[in-house]
């Protein structure tokens, strides 16, 4: 039986989640207005994003290990890199998602599809089992997908509706990327080791194609753009990492998981709310359908039901 303690710091944990998945949801909300108020290119809110939350992971690290942050376990540094190139393929395909499809589209279609696509490389890659939870889960999951692509915004969008849904899957399949390598890093370094260095190495490899895009569209823009950038860079990245990775201290992994579903959620009702991004009746059912391919994957069994 829990203890009133044990109630307590899972509440706070699970409480500590829910803000950081609402935090997170803002992302796309505020990169949309930042898209389509200045000439600022995904490219430069990622990067950007990735140079101010990248320090910060380093000093909080450092206040929660002191001087064991910079030790990395041996053979851990590889997965660390894969950790950062996975992030950066999602953060780069997400937000250009963002600027072609809105962003309920691209947060619905992006984190939704990425748990299925987990569960359906595990199988692959890790040979855990593919079950007819998974396979259900997948056929609801495209169904949500199809739904969301014949709503009223979809098809207002014209030519760029196929592109922004490729990015939106490319930033899912990114995603699932790296929610499989931080499971493999997870019992081997600190998780604001993983995000120091992950955002790091993603800064790193963003740099060439940074210049590329280059920086003359945020100073012409300056009044949005820097305090855009800025909310994007502190407060659903790095306050939102903080405020997740400390709710996981006191909750379980199958908790977190149902609770971050506020995120796409949350998204999609502040660009309705905000944007007038109107999903309509068959987008609604989409974004349903999606929701809960999500918690049919991450909802516990009934001890009675075989997974098949």
């Amino acid at each position: 039986m829990s203890t009133p303690a044990h109630t307590s710091h899972a509440t706070r944990g699970m409480l500590l989640v829910a803000i950081g998945a609402t935090l997170w949801s803002t992302t796309g909300i505020v990169s949309r207005i930042l898209f389509e108020q200045t000439d600022v290119s995904p490219l430069t809110v990622a990067f950007i994003r990735f140079v101010i939350a990248s320090p910060l992971f380093v000093l909080i690290g450092l206040l929660y290990q002191g001087s064991e942050f910079i030790k990395l376990p041996a053979g851990n540094r590889r997965w660390l890199i894969g950790l950062g190139l996975a992030q950066t393929g999602f953060q780069v395909g997400y937000l250009a998602s963002v600027k072609m499809i809105g962003a309920g589209l691209a947060t619905l279609i992006t984190l939704c599809l990425a748990p299925v696509l987990v569960a359906l490389l595990a199988a692959t890659l890790l040979r855990e089992p593919l079950t007819r939870r998974v396979l259900t889960a997948m056929l609801i999951a495209i169904t949500g997908t199809a739904l969301l692509v014949i709503s009223p915004q979809a098809l207002q969008l014209g030519s760029g509706l196929w592109t922004g849904i490729s990015l939106a899957l490319a930033a899912a399949a990114f995603y699932a990327g790296f929610t499989l390598i931080g499971r493999h890093a997870a019992g081997r370094v600190h998780p604001m080791q993983s995000a120091a260095f992950g955002f790091g190495v993603g800064a790193v490899v963003m740099l060439p194609l940074a210049l590329w895009a280059g920086f003359a569209p945020v100073l012409a823009g300056a009044a949005i753009a820097v305090p855009a950038l800025l909310y994007i860079s502190l407060i659903p990245t790095t306050l939102g990492y903080v405020f997740f990775f400390n709710g996981l201290r006191h909750t379980t992994a199958t908790v977190s998981s149902i609770l971050v579903l506020l995120e796409p959620l949350g998204a999609a009702l502040l660009a309705w709310l905000i944007l007038d991004e109107a999903l309509g009746t068959y987008g609604l059912l989409g974004a349903i359908l999606l929701t809960g391919s999500v918690a049919l994957l991450t909802l516990p069994r009934a001890a009675h039901q075989p997974d098949g």
